[in-house]
């Protein structure tokens, strides 16, 4: 059996016993008619116990467990138009995504972040447990989502370690756990501005090893880009000359090797070694040691002093000022002993009202009673059960902005027991899946109305009210192909204007020099 104090800042209280006792000899010195021995033992005796309660001295046994914990990884992207090379099949590119798709899964435990770069880049999905929307967001990734062409792997990397510390610093005001982070960077390796040692001597300093990816190979290529007709033209700069790109894999290891990480090839052969390696760097995981209550000292402690306390009172008086410090130091620990007992019980009457209310219907109720065992609740199984259970009930009442924050947080929430999270996480997930539905058959509910409603800003009307004289409704016409290829090579046009002017003013906030369209 171990032992240990509850309260071990209580024990600082015995330094009154030395000026008791200095005060007891001086009096034993100077007032010698009213010293007493006895009077003195027993007052130091009531003193020591009290203090020694009110620290509450247990038995019982230290058990640690192994906490899971979410890793976090930041995957960077090249974007930039020479990952459309196919010198890797069936492009540079296409293979980076179908690569980091299939890391994402065979890695478990960890929040992902998807930065995609060609000038600088920036973060297209922060820090989120959700695997599925990063591999969605993988899928969709082009050139044509970055603001700007020619690549600049120092200024990239940079960016990055600016964001990853502003994630880092977010986290830890908000009072979350923060895990060192890895880097994954899958490029071709081409920059036109030469890559600073001293960028990867950051990462180094700041313990975020990068792992890098070289897709292509060192042979000089076409780059290839598709017309808004789907057919592919070859890419020439601006004299009109064809763009020829190669890979460079040292300039990729070398920011690798002095990071602190790896490089490995385009091959998806290397996925099982780079989640290996992730592994054995991703702090997966912490100790938690927990203590195991089994005795309570603290009422034996207040029990020797209450039979001095009666012992000396059967013999003598006590000051007044002694007495009453002893009964509020026994009140006192009588108080703060039950008070978190007393929290954690208003906690489970609020959760049990809560189903109640929710049996009978009655949802304002069960939304109060629910938010109110959340406030309370200091035990993180409770509190998980009260924001699902929150989230049901903002799902009966039809408010599914709030339904969604309960059920986020409740995901959020973990629980001791781990096959109790996996299995309210799997219901949480089965209840967005209806929250999804439910939006959707809003918005085509909204739909329907809004076609009912076409006409001149009234809608339609029936019945007497109808004016046989007032304003005509016109069927839709269906556009003509020809009209059609108009319509859409003039959203081309456009677009591909508001993607020029995004450059332009990108490059004159960075004052980058001229860099290559690729």
């Amino acid at each position: 059996m171990e032992y240990r104090f509850e309260n071990p800042m209580a024990l600082w209280g015995l330094l009154l016993i030395l000026p008791y006792l200095a005060y007891c000899f001086w009096k034993r010195k100077h007032l010698k008619d009213s010293f007493l021995w006895r009077s003195t033992v027993l007052n130091s005796i009531v003193l020591l116990c009290c203090l020694l309660g009110l620290a509450r001295p247990q038995g019982g046994e230290e058990i640690s467990t192994q906490i899971s914990q979410q890793a976090n990884l930041f995957i960077a992207i090249d974007i930039s138009q020479s990952m459309l090379a196919e010198d890797t099949l069936p492009s540079r590119m296409r293979f980076a995504i179908d690569f980091s798709k299939t890391l994402l899964d065979q890695i478990s435990q960890v929040k992902v972040a998807l930065f995609p770069f060609a000038l600088d880049g920036y973060m297209q999905m922060p820090l989120s447990a959700d695997i599925q929307a990063a591999k969605d967001l993988l899928t969709a990734m082009s050139p044509s989502i970055a603001t700007g062409q020619g690549t600049d792997l120092g200024a990239t990397l940079t960016n990055l370690l600016s964001q990853i510390q502003r994630s880092e610093n977010i986290a830890k005001s908000r009072g979350s756990d923060w895990v060192t982070p890895q880097v994954l960077l899958i490029s071709d390796g081409e920059s036109h501005v030469p890559v600073d040692d001293s960028v990867a001597t950051s990462y180094k300093k700041a313990s975020i090893p990068i792992f890098t990816v070289c897709t292509g190979g060192k042979k000089e290529v076409p780059i290839y880009v598709e017309n808004r007709f789907g057919l592919k033209n070859v890419l020439r700069d601006d004299s009109g000359k064809m763009a020829l790109t190669a890979a460079h894999p040292e300039v990729l290891s070398r920011i690798a090797d002095i990071s602190g990480g790896f490089s490995f090839q385009d091959s998806f052969t290397e996925v099982p070694k780079i989640v290996s390696r992730l592994k054995q760097s991703l702090q997966i995981g912490k100790l938690s040691t927990t203590f195991k209550l089994e005795h309570e000292f603290y009422p034996l402690c207040f029990l020797i002093g209450f039979i001095c306390l009666f012992w000396e009172f059967c013999f003598g008086k006590w000051e007044l000022a002694i007495r009453s410090l002893l009964i509020g130091l026994v009140f006192s620990q009588s108080i703060f002993a039950s008070e978190p007992i007393e929290n954690e019980s208003q906690a489970i009457e609020s959760y049990n009202a809560g189903v109640i209310a929710y049996k009978n219907q009655n949802f304002k109720e069960a939304a109060s009673q629910f938010e109110k065992s959340v406030l309370t609740s200091l035990d993180p199984t409770v509190r998980k059960k009260a924001l699902f259970n929150l989230g049901n009930v903002y799902l009966k009442m039809g408010d599914t902005e709030q339904a969604l924050d309960a059920y986020q947080h409740s995901h959020d929430t973990e629980a001791p027991d781990e096959s109790f999270n996996k299995e309210t996480n799997q219901k949480i997930s089965d209840n967005l899946d209806l929250l999804e539905r439910l939006k959707q058959q809003k918005s085509k509910q909204r739909s329907k109305e809004e076609k009912e409603g076409d006409g001149d800003g009234e809608g339609k009307k029936s019945g007497k009210g109808t004016d046989p004289k007032g304003p005509k409704s016109f069927e839709d016409e269906s556009l003509s192909e020809k009209m059609k290829q108009k319509v859409f090579d003039h959203i081309s046009d456009e677009e591909r204007e508001t993607l020029k002017k995004l450059a332009e003013e990108k490059n004159r906030k960075s004052n980058f020099r001229n860099l290559k369209p690729w």
